[in-house]
């Protein structure tokens, strides 16, 4: 028997396997109308998940952490780090070993699954997404298949994993774009291929995505000294121009058909709003980071994005956790900060995945404001608070480091000590 046969013959494994499947499945996509039971999380992930071992893994740690959360169920959190660790230890040795054009879809496709619930663990138990290994791994995938000039849209499956992971691409580079990892080409190629389910998944419309990704690539070739500030900037206007520019009417709403009622379509106009106004200030904040957050600019797309959000009643209220943030992070009214509190505080209630990360940084940059004096305009950017967690990490790190180094030198002259004694007397042998 297999450790595959094996695992899915427990009974905790198909405890699992249910909970995801009728508690977690139904919060990562927003569906309505006739395409409410097409869940691509069951269609695609389940069958999958039965026959490679890394995402069972991937599922079941994705399901323990979520319930164990949800329900305060502290061994199950313990099983949930278990599950991801195994999942991690295939998934890299699959990597190393490697894919070629000739493997089977359900391998290629498995893979990116597996990276995508990886990333979905990792929100669900803080609500950002730490591990940015997993999505160059999905990198490398797609550079040894050439997925940029292979891929077409009998890929159904692989493109919909790969338009996630595309967007966790770039939500992760907002706070870095040098982060950057999906190459243009791969870009375009996905969201040309794409469907509805993109935004059902991510909330984003596909037009914005674009946008906002080429706004990161040009702060990533500026960055790494490939395009003058001068350049930059007019690349950026550019793409801010066309933000401002871009029609709600020139978008079709996903599940926009004649089951859909109108409560929908507002709800996704909304939605879509949000993500317009939230890349405008993102943008914006890129062009001048040191605008202090009172300009007017900035306090126009903070209210634009909050009264979007507060159109929004129903199922894509969960989609928009990046316009709430984004806006928050500018918020300078006490009612307004509550409100994005409250909101993603609602979100997390109703999906079970957490919101704390993305509180804290918010809280950390309105407290720092709290301290500025009075006259002082400088305005305090929340990346930069993730930066430093970063450095704490490193310098966590380099300390362990120096510890084991030190440790083992004095492990060395003991032995050097001993090697030359004698037993008996205590005398050395020199």
């Amino acid at each position: 028997m297999t450790e595959l046969d094996d695992l899915l013959l427990q009974k905790q494994t198909q405890r699992l396997l249910t909970y995801y499947d009728t508690v977690i499945c139904p919060h990562q996509i927003v569906l309505t109308g006739k395409g409410k039971r097409e869940n691509p999380y069951r269609s695609y992930v389940l069958p999958l998940a039965y026959e490679q071992l890394g995402l069972l893994y991937a599922v079941l740690g994705l399901a323990a952490c979520h319930r164990g959360l949800r329900n305060g169920e502290e061994d199950l959190r313990a099983v949930a780090d278990e599950y991801r660790l195994r999942c991690i230890s295939c998934l890299r040795r699959s990597l190393e070993k490697g894919i070629s054009p000739q493997s089977h879809e359900n391998e290629r496709d498995g893979l990116f699954a597996t990276i995508q619930l990886l990333l979905l663990h990792d929100i669900c138990e803080s609500g950002i997404s730490r591990h940015g290994a997993h999505i160059t791994g999905a990198m490398s995938i797609c550079s040894q298949l050439r997925l940029a000039t292979t891929l077409t849209d009998k890929d159904e499956r692989a493109i919909f994993f790969l338009g996630n992971l595309a967007w966790l691409d770039v939500i992760r580079s907002l706070s870095d774009p040098k982060r950057l990892c999906f190459s243009l080409g791969l870009r375009q190629t996905i969201i040309a291929l794409s469907t509805p389910k993109f935004e059902q998944v991510n909330g984003c419309p596909r037009d914005l995505f674009l946008l906002v990704s080429d706004a990161l690539e040009y702060a990533k070739s500026h960055e790494m000294g490939g395009i003058d500030r001068e350049q930059y900037k007019q690349l950026l206007l550019g793409v801010q121009l066309k933000m401002y520019s871009w029609e709600l009417s020139d978008w079709a709403f996903p599940d926009g058909d004649s089951d859909s009622d109108d409560s929908d379509n507002k709800s996704w106009a909304a939605v879509g709003e949000s993500f317009r106004h939230a890349f405008i200030l993102y943008t914006s904040r890129m062009l001048s980071p040191e605008r202090p957050a009172e300009a007017s600019i900035i306090q126009d797309s903070v209210t634009a994005i909050l009264d979007a959000v507060s159109e929004i009643h129903t199922g894509p209220m969960e989609l928009v956790i990046l316009p709430l943030f984004i806006a928050g992070a500018d918020c300078i009214s006490r009612h307004s900060r509550h409100y994005v509190i409250l909101r993603l505080d609602g979100i997390t209630a109703i999906s079970g995945f957490s919101t704390e990360l993305p509180k804290m940084l918010l809280r950390q940059v309105w407290d720092a404001r709290a301290k500025q004096a009075k006259r002082e305009c400088e305005n305090i950017l929340w990346t930069v608070f993730k930066k430093k967690k970063k450095k704490k990490k490193k310098k966590k790190k380099k300390k362990k480091k120096k510890k084991k180094k030190k440790k083992k030198k004095k492990k060395k002259k003991k032995r050097t000590f001993w090697e030359y004694r004698s037993p008996r007397t205590g005398l050395a042998h020199l």
